[in-house]
């Protein structure tokens, strides 16, 4: 980010910034208006729900892309922007691999929303850039069979409206909210596992056991 030292530059932008802001919260309050939905409140939780996991990962992959684009600027060989962009591609991956591992489908689906909001690109653009075709082609065959479209945008107007104003609540510091990524690793990600697969034969049992309920009362109704 630029830093502007002249005072009366600084004076200036901050005055452009905070006329950005206002702007922006009009924005944000003319979309609430202009859209009815009963369920807003429940649909709010739910996305800052899926966004504490998804967004800071949005804003660590734009971090990243944002220095690999401007390394890449300052290389001038074909040859030599094609390593770095493998080398690129390998950092991405380990950066985030086990960490996208561990997403639920809905926090998949909406992570790669969230990456085309931070960086302008899908995720298929991504790793089309900074690896090549055929790895391009795999990757996109493995979303499919997970359910996931590496090809998603953002429609903050749209789809996505409530998204948008959860995350201009954050950004605002409307509420709290941490927005540094906690990298996951293989160890970690194994424990994860563990107790997700408890969690599903826990939720298997109390499903039984409500079947087993309602079938013993339709029993004794009778």
């Amino acid at each position: 980010m630029l830093r502007i030292i002249i005072p009366l530059i600084i004076a200036s932008f901050s005055s452009i910034l905070y006329g950005q802001e206002i702007a922006s919260i009009e924005k944000q309050q003319q979309i609430i208006e202009m859209r009815v939905d009963k369920n807003f409140n429940s649909k709010y939780k739910r996305q800052l729900r899926l966004l504490k996991r998804t967004y800071p990962m949005a804003l660590k992959a734009k971090e990243l892309i944002d220095e690999y684009e401007s390394d890449l600027a300052e290389i001038s060989k074909k040859r030599k922007k094609k390593k770095y962009g493998k080398e690129a591609h390998a950092d991405l991956k380990d950066e985030f691999i086990f960490n996208i591992k561990d997403l639920y489908d809905s926090e998949g689906d909406l992570l790669m929303k969230l990456v085309y909001r931070e960086t302008g690109m899908t995720v298929n653009e991504i790793i089309k850039k900074y690896r090549g075709g055929f790895q391009n082609t795999f990757y996109t065959g493995i979303a499919k069979l997970w359910g996931q479209n590496l090809n998603s945008t953002y429609d903050p107007n749209g789809d996505d409206w409530i998204t948008e104003v959860v995350i201009q609540d954050i950004e605002s510091g409307r509420i709290s909210f941490d927005k540094q990524m906690k990298k996951m690793n293989k160890e970690a990600y194994k424990e994860s596992m563990v107790e997700y697969r408890e969690n599903v034969k826990r939720s298997k049992k109390k499903v039984k056991k409500i079947k087993k309920a309602k079938r013993e009362a339709k029993k004794n109704k009778k």
